[in-house]
């Protein structure tokens, strides 16, 4: 009968050392070795509970909430450096805040643009370091979480090299992101009524359907182009094209259903006082929190498709460092003293018979 040398690809470890297994597989991985898309599914759930994906979604989340407010100093300043030459447009926009927002919201918010106007220079400044520092430590921990997804060096490449990829990710980011979201929120808004009566369309039957389908299949395309570049560029080593463009189309269905139920979400909670006020803030917690689980999944499964893995370079183990200990028996060691014992005897021996044969020999 023949044997096979031939490792088993599927309990080979990315070291291409073969492990031990089961003789009587369980269901799932009878389940795995019957469809390949399942079994590809759980090398997905393996890498992103291996490398801590939860963990670093949460960290993600941390800083990208942490950006936000110098981000929104920053708009705040272009604002007030725009309405300060305009006091009718900035008059219009206190009294809509006035109009839709009700109670001690609203002059608060009329009250921080009023000091936003004030203190524009010194907002847009502190601001301006702000988001430089805080934005770089965002896009730092995203690329970060990436590349551990793929098992690389999240630190590869020089200090000043990656902190200028970084800063020209974040501007990328920030208007992918812009892009993303400002097409569901346009597809979900009153904007798109308005475009169709503008237009003489609204009495189209099935008018609402088309327009439906068409911003979400928009949106879908956004979703794929963004998750592509992130895909390819977040992490900090090559990632094969087909490979990243298999995981931009799974990240764009998921990406668009969220920001579907994310949208529900912000149009009922923003109807009540309490949603207003504590609302947005945790909204955005659980947003980004599940955009970047998203990400790091398809990061996840991109990581481990054949041609991934293939491809992958695995960084060799530490060396290991063997001890050789020779144990020795008791009884043996004994013995070897007593045989030690009989040899200085009988060299002793010897020693005296030369020295008396010596001794007759100088005498006579």
């Amino acid at each position: 009968m023949a044997v096979s040398t031939k490792p088993d690809s599927k309990h080979t470890d990315e070291y291409g050392i073969e492990r031990t297994h089961e003789d009587e597989p369980g269901k799932i991985a009878e389940l795995r070795e019957k469809w390949g898309w399942f079994d590809h599914l759980m090398l997905m759930q393996e890498r992103y509970a291996k490398m801590g994906g939860n963990q670093y979604a949460a960290g993600i989340t941390y800083f990208s909430v942490l950006s936000m407010f110098p981000i929104l100093m920053l708009l705040f300043a272009g604002a007030a450096f725009a309405l300060v030459n305009d006091p009718d447009t900035l008059r219009q926009i206190q009294d809509e805040i006035t109009k839709t927002v009700n109670g001690t919201v609203g002059d608060t918010l009329n009250e921080v643009i009023d000091t936003a106007i004030e203190q524009r220079s010194a907002i847009a400044g502190i601001g301006g370091l702000t988001a430089l520092w805080s934005g770089l430590s965002w896009m730092n921990h995203l690329r970060y979480g990436a590349s551990k997804m793929w098992k690389a060096n999240p630190i590869a490449g020089g200090f000043v090299g990656r902190k200028l990829m970084d800063l020209v990710g974040l501007l990328m980011l920030l208007v992918a992101l812009i892009i993303a979201f400002g097409i569901t929120a346009v597809g979900s808004s009153g904007l798109t009524r308005y475009v169709l009566e503008f237009l003489g369309l609204e009495q189209i039957p099935g008018i609402d359907v088309i327009t439906q389908v068409v911003a979400i299949a928009i949106g879908l395309i956004a979703n794929y182009l963004v998750f592509l570049w992130l895909l390819k560029y977040l992490p900090r080593t090559d990632v094969p094209w087909r490979s990243a463009a298999k995981g931009a189309a799974i990240g764009a269905v998921a990406f668009e259903i969220f920001k579907q139920i994310g949208s529900l979400f912000f149009s009922n909670a923003l109807n009540n006082p309490a949603g207003a006020t504590f609302g947005p803030i945790i909204g955005v917690m659980v947003l980004f929190y599940f955009v970047w689980r998203i990400l790091l999944y398809c990061c996840a499964w991109t990581a481990t498709t054949d041609e991934s893995l293939a491809r992958s370079k695995v960084p060799a183990p530490e060396p290991a460092v063997i001890r050789v200990r020779n144990e020795v028996d008791p009884v043996d060691r004994m013995r070897d003293k007593s045989s030690l014992v009989s040899t200085g005897f009988a060299a002793g021996a010897v020693v005296s018979a030369a020295v008396l044969a010596l001794r007759n020999v100088w005498r006579h």
